[in-house]
């Protein structure tokens, strides 16, 4: 039995910011994006909550 892997949240706008190194896209820095393939799924979804959270914070300061 295959182990379900967690899907790459890219939404193909592929962006770093210079000040942040956040992608505008899918808010993963530069490190998460390069080694998201060798990511096991526990590590994704740590990846993913940060994700949620830099989008939050991102909504609330603007």
């Amino acid at each position: 039995m295959s182990k379900i892997k967690i899907i790459s949240p890219c939404i193909g706008v592929c962006k770093l910011d210079i000040d942040s190194n956040i992608c505008v896209g899918c808010l993963r820095t530069a490190d998460e994006i390069a080694n998201w393939p060798q990511l096991d799924n526990e590590k994704a979804m740590q990846i993913m909550k940060q994700i949620k959270d830099r989008y939050i914070t991102e909504k609330t300061s603007n």
